[in-house]
């Protein structure tokens, strides 16, 4: 079998779609999927050579508005794809490139949409709702469509009701056994991490507020990277919090798992998330956990985290949201939980294809 994985973005930037994609790849490689990446690349350069690593990755030029990532190289290159492709797998609905998906209409297509629902602010949100007039055919065009929660398939039928493609749903995984066996990094007093992309949504901002309520002996490890980071970087030093507030930038996976490792609490207060890969992530490696609670972390609770997690309103103040990290810290590590893994992720993604190639409806 021959797959094209189409994704706005590809490591080494970071994201939730951009480690999903990275691993499905190279899961659905081992199986022996013959599998090629077309991705977005955000340095304005000409198509990258294409690397041969677990698979074949094609880079093209792109940029991120305030409401999407835009890569029209990208789009024109997967809009005519080859017909060696048994299966065109596109991800993310908030990116340009989900308009290969209309590719559906003529070629096996499966649509993962990481569907957020949408925007952020009055203007965005605006032009999401132009956008949803015509992106509706993103779903009908697709032979299947893959949602990594029951949270975003509710929330996609929310949105588009009356859909009558083939839907399943597929979790996230985790690479636990890499995470365990990170080194944590030494002589670190009570550390708060957050990791992710820094964006507004994100509302590490709330973080940073609530370190005030906590004591000097703690500090919050942020890493990742993103349009907030300038203004999370004044919201610190206005609030005088010094060196307890540590922003990291990028690291590489090695880099992440010693902080992952290192961490008594992780905190992620997002105002919307299709899953939350970086809560499991920080459940592997033994951190309490204190989540917004909104329906993919309340899900991921449920199927996954079990009391290693709290769930505080998305519009706690920075009382409340100090409150519960305190009593994270005090509560020791996390209990021991089963998380999904990559390779179930690769072996059901691929019964999805298999399914599509055989016409079932």
């Amino acid at each position: 079998m021959r797959v094209a994985l189409v994704t706005p973005a590809f490591p080494p930037s970071i994201g939730g779609v951009e480690d999903h994609v990275a691993q499905l790849a190279t899961h659905l490689s081992s199986t022996g999927i013959d599998v090629e990446v077309f991705t977005g690349s955000r340095r304005a350069e000409t198509p990258a050579t294409p690397q041969k690593s677990d698979s074949i990755v094609h880079r093209y030029p792109a940029w991120t508005t305030t409401v999407m990532s835009v890569s029209p190289r990208l789009l024109v290159r997967t809009m005519h794809l080859d017909n060696t492709f048994d299966i065109v797998h596109v991800h993310s609905y908030h990116a340009s490139s989900a308009l290969a998906a209309l590719t559906g209409f003529r070629r096996p297509v499966v649509f993962t949409p990481h569907f957020h629902g949408t925007g952020h602010t009055r203007s965005t949100r605006m032009l999401h709702s132009l956008y949803r007039k015509f992106s509706r055919a993103l779903f009908t065009s697709s032979s299947a469509v893959v949602c990594v929660s029951d949270a975003e398939l509710e929330l996609v039928h929310s949105y588009f009701p009356g859909l009558e493609t083939y839907t399943t749903v597929i979790p996230n995984g985790v690479d636990a056994a890499a995470v365990r066996a990170a080194t944590p990094y030494p002589d670190e007093t009570a550390t708060l991490l957050f990791h992710g992309r820094l964006e507004p949504y994100k509302r590490v901002d709330r973080i940073i507020e609530a370190m005030v309520e906590l004591p000097d002996t703690v500090q919050l490890v942020v890493v990742g990277d993103g349009s907030a980071r300038n203004a999370l970087a004044a919201s610190s030093a206005r609030l005088g919090l010094g060196d307890r507030v540590r922003f990291t930038g990028r690291l590489d996976t090695p880099g992440m798992h010693r902080w992952l490792r290192t961490a008594d609490v992780s905190v992620s207060l997002s105002e919307h998330e299709a899953f939350g890969i970086a809560p499991l992530e920080s459940a592997a490696a033994g951190s309490r956990i204190v989540l917004s609670d909104i329906p993919a972390h309340r899900e991921i609770v449920r199927r996954f985290l079990g009391t290693g997690a709290v769930l505080i309103p998305p519009t706690a103040g920075a009382t409340s949201i100090a409150r519960a990290i305190a009593l994270q810290l005090s509560a020791g590590t996390g209990d021991d939980v089963v998380l999904p893994d990559w390779a179930g992720v690769a072996t059901a993604t691929a019964q999805v294809y298999r399914h599509v190639l055989r016409g079932e409806p």
